[in-house]
């Protein structure tokens, strides 16, 4: 397996959008809040520059993998970047706060560690390497991610990234930072 760090990715064969579409089918059904973006969104965040692309591709050549991670938060529609600033404004000036959009590990590669490679990869980038010391109250860079709860309690996927960034940098925590919940009211039929 390769792990490569692009800028910019052209899908001309349309290999990633379907590596994406496996990886994420299952929420179209798990999930209330749309996690799948649509191919005209999934294009436009390819070509997003701003946005680092985690490519792993197979010994065959194949994609087994892809995600997305960016420490410029104004370019991601769907998330507040006052509200890391709120919370980290060192950090966030400094440019040591990043947002991962998606991981996407094609099923059949799901045992082969792939995920833990994209992991330690992304953790590279949060440590604070650059002999300037921490920033924010003994905080290197922070890296956020959204996890659906199906992800979270099924796949205990939140304890999994810790663990593995733990691995190579001892003292990484966990928290959680927002949470929307979904609730449906059901009316009897009529009499």
């Amino acid at each position: 397996m390769r792990l490569t760090v692009e800028r910019r990715v052209d899908d001309p064969t349309g290999e990633l959008w379907a590596l994406y579409e496996r990886a994420f089918e299952d929420l179209r059904t798990l999930a209330v809040q749309r996690h799948v973006m649509n191919h005209a969104e999934f294009s436009a965040l390819m070509a997003e520059e701003r946005v680092e692309k985690y490519v792993v591709t197979d010994d065959a050549g194949g994609v087994a993998a892809l995600a997305t991670m960016t420490n410029d938060l104004p370019v991601l529609p769907l998330i507040s970047p006052e509200y890391f600033a709120h919370r980290w404004p060192k950090l966030y000036a400094a440019g040591r706060v990043w947002y991962v959009s998606f991981v996407a590990v094609d099923p059949v590669h799901h045992n082969a560690g792939v995920m833990n490679r994209i992991i330690d990869r992304m953790c590279q980038e949060a440590r604070c390497d650059d002999g300037d010391g921490p920033a924010d109250g003994g905080v290197g860079g922070v890296i956020c991610v959204d996890i659906c709860e199906y992800r979270e309690f099924e796949q205990k996927l939140p304890t999994a990234i810790e663990r593995q960034a733990g691995r190579h940098t001892p003292g990484v925590q966990r928290q959680r930072l927002d949470a929307q919940v979904y609730w449906a009211y059901e009316f009897p039929t009529p009499a």
